[in-house]
């Protein structure tokens, strides 16, 4: 609940989940002007302006953070905005994004980060600026990482691109390190991925699509975590899509490199088989690979490899989808549905408890992010979410708050 839009709102008998605490309990929580107030069963508030909420059967929770987006702001307003993303993402209970630099022009200097900071204090939810590793994503030079850092960027990515050159990504790690600061990496070797459109394997074959290797990933994994390795820097490898950079990663852990990781819902709940349709909003990057490496995917965030879940919300207009599989854009939207995509895979189909759901959604992308958020605290802003998990919803691209409709 941001600053700006006060009420006064008192939730009445929910269950709490609080992953932060390991707690679950049943309790009334009373908010004003925005701050959390009391936690306690039976709140009787005397004060008629206070909006009530019977959460009763429902569950309430920290606010979703979701720390891969693309709210296309500045440059691409025709595909969302930050107010228009920040509106789907609180639809999808999420109260926390941060936001990457891929826009034009791209986030690397101080401006565009106090920009995107600026406009936060005016959207829904809250938004966090992720600025470039290099600059214009070039990948030639390194951006002023402590002035960017200093402005308020959270972490440093070029998404949407993989850094090429080996030595570069080296000085970005040690760079770094100066400062503390994250480095979000889309692993990508470019050199193996130009031209592909879907994965490479059994079913880019009988439609005649080009494919794109494991390989692509799997190398520029590979050399991250050695060059995290000897650097000490902290890593995060974001949309996570095969069972070899899974293996990795773990292993990588294991050996106390710095690194997290975290999936997207629809590299969970898809394998390749969805492209014999044709529907270009599975074209994603990286592709939706085999159902050996989604099952694999699955298993990692059982057992705790995996760190939390992301959307890599990607809106494009229906004339960059609606079109043939070779020239339509790569992306999916995600904001609105994260958490019931997720949580239908996961709890639902694979029995994964519901507070292990919720901490991959709110205190380990926080912790990971190294913010304020993903717990409920008397005396803290009331980002909360309330989820009836009884409800039952169907999907339709209508209902979508989101500028773009480009849904899985």
């Amino acid at each position: 609940m941001k600053n700006d839009k006060k009420k006064n709102v008192l939730l009445k008998s929910g269950k709490i989940i609080d992953p932060g605490q390991g707690r679950e309990f049943v309790s009334d929580i009373y908010i004003k002007d925005g701050i959390v107030s009391e936690i306690k069963e039976k709140i009787v508030i005397k004060e008629g302006s206070t909006f009530e909420i019977n959460a009763e059967g429902c569950i309430v929770s920290p606010g979703f953070v979701d720390m891969h987006t693309h709210l296309r702001e500045p440059g691409f307003e025709d595909e969302e905005t930050i107010e228009t993303g920040s509106y789907a993402a609180v639809k999808g209970g999420i109260t926390t994004v941060a936001c990457m630099p891929n826009t034009k022009p791209v986030i690397d200097s101080q401006s565009l980060v106090r920009y995107i900071l600026e406009k936060s204090r005016e959207s829904a939810c809250n938004v966090l600026p992720v600025a470039a590793m290099t600059a214009g994503l070039n990948g030639m030079a390194i951006t002023e990482m402590g002035l960017l850092t200093e402005a308020g960027a959270v972490a440093f990515s070029d998404d949407g691109k993989g850094v090429e050159d080996s030595k570069l990504m080296y000085e970005i790690m040690r760079y770094s390190m100066q400062f503390g600061a994250l480095l979000i990496l889309h692993e990508e070797n470019n050199f193996i991925s130009k031209g592909g459109l879907v994965h490479e394997g059994y079913y880019s074959t009988i439609l005649g699509l080009e494919g794109i290797s494991c390989l692509s990933d799997d190398l520029m994994i590979a050399r991250d975590i050695m060059l995290a390795a000897r650097s000490k820097a902290r890593i995060h490898i974001t949309h996570l899509s095969t069972k070899s950079g899974l293996e990795m990663i773990k292993k990588a852990k294991e050996e106390g490199v710095n690194i997290t990781c975290d999936v997207t819902p629809h590299h969970l709940f898809f394998n390749d088989s969805c492209l014999a349709t044709f529907n270009t909003n599975f074209k994603v990057k990286p592709p939706i690979r085999s159902e050996e490496d989604r099952l694999a995917l699955i298993e990692g965030v059982k057992e705790g490899v995996i760190d939390a879940i992301a959307s890599d919300h990607a809106p494009h207009l229906d004339t960059e989808k609606n079109t043939t599989f070779k020239l339509a854009s790569f992306g999916t939207i995600g904001l609105e549905t994260l958490f019931s995509a997720a949580f239908s895979k996961l709890c639902n189909e694979e029995k994964m408890s519901l507070p292990k759901l919720i901490s991959l959604m709110t205190t380990s992308p926080a912790g990971i992010l190294g913010i304020d958020a993903g717990k409920i605290e008397v005396g803290k802003i009331a980002n909360i979410t309330v989820i009836d998990t009884r409800a039952e919803e169907e999907i339709k691209k209508e209902s979508f708050i989101s500028k773009s409709k480009n849904s899985a």
